[in-house]
């Protein structure tokens, strides 16, 4: 006989490695800062090298609400928040899925009803909120509002190949200059208000919640990729399922940004080398999706 789920509004997956005092602040400010006392915290170690999976294991080992998962290798974003995210189907009747980096703070209260409220209003399979920086900005989320056609994805693949040619030869600034100034390519702002709502775009993923929409077809992000442009498969994937996602600025969260990958990569070189190659493998992901 299958034993009854326990019942919560919110199941939040922490996806922790190396960095134990950021996710110990995140997972403090998710106990505070909430407008419900069912939720459940699993914090999935992602074979943090430093010991300090088993740290947060002593640490919360007697608080009922929290869980930590240790993986023995290291997988990645997309399937490290998969194993927590398997772990919050398996055990919990929940309403929501969180999938959080544990550089996050929560800082509002009233989450559930904001999330009830929208649900209610536009089934959405996915939500985002405002994601604050350190540096002041507020315009990392949406972080985009059109779907990549296959050209643009076909170029961009090319864009992070020339980009890690250029990298291993030392000579990124030669081809930042190139794209400048012959090709005409830059970074250009997204034309949006990001004090307005928005439906069916790309919410960061740093914090994304995902209702029975979505995690009743799906158990968490595409599994092929190890890290970065999970965003913009996650959001092929809601297009090609006709489901809805939504970005919410009335409710908005702090991101700390690059916190476990600056604990990794001291050089900014190495840094960048970690970031094209994993970029390049997750375009070609993307563009096996357009077929």
């Amino acid at each position: 006989m299958s034993m009854e789920k326990k019942k919560i509004d919110l199941a939040f997956v922490i996806l922790h490695y190396m960095a134990a005092d950021d996710t110990i602040e995140c997972v403090a400010s998710v106990a505070e800062h909430n407008d419900t006392d069912k939720i459940h915290i699993i914090v999935v170690d992602n074979a943090s090298p430093d010991g300090s999976g088993k740290q947060l294991s002593e640490k919360y080992r007697d608080v009922p609400y929290i869980t930590v998962l240790c993986s023995e290798k290291n997988l990645g974003f997309a399937n490290g928040n998969n194993l927590g995210f398997r772990y919050a189907k398996e055990n919990f009747d929940y309403k929501y899925i969180i999938l959080s980096n544990n550089d996050i703070v929560i800082f509002q209260d009233y989450m559930t009803e904001k999330l009830d409220a929208e649900f209610e209003k536009s089934r959405f399979a996915v939500w985002g909120p405002m994601v604050l920086t350190k540096d002041g900005r507020y315009s990392s989320s949406p972080s985009r509002m059109k779907p990549l056609t296959k050209a643009q994805a076909e170029d961009f693949l090319r864009d992070y190949e020339n980009f890690l040619k250029f990298q291993n030869l030392h000579l990124r600034w030669l081809y930042v200059l190139y794209r400048k100034l012959i090709l005409k390519k830059g970074r250009k702002p997204k034309r949006c208000d990001h004090y307005k709502k928005y439906y069916d775009i790309s919410v960061h993923g740093c914090f994304m919640v995902f209702s029975h929409e979505y995690s009743d077809r799906f158990d968490g992000l595409c599994d092929k990729t190890f890290m970065y442009g999970e965003e913009d498969i996650l959001y092929q994937m809601l297009i090609k399922n006709e489901l809805k996602s939504v970005y919410d600025p009335s409710y908005a969260i702090y991101h700390k940004e690059d916190v476990s990958t600056d604990n990794v990569y001291k050089s900014s070189r190495k840094k960048r080398e970690f970031y094209y190659k994993n970029l390049i493998d997750s375009t070609r992901i993307l563009l096996e999706m357009y077929d």
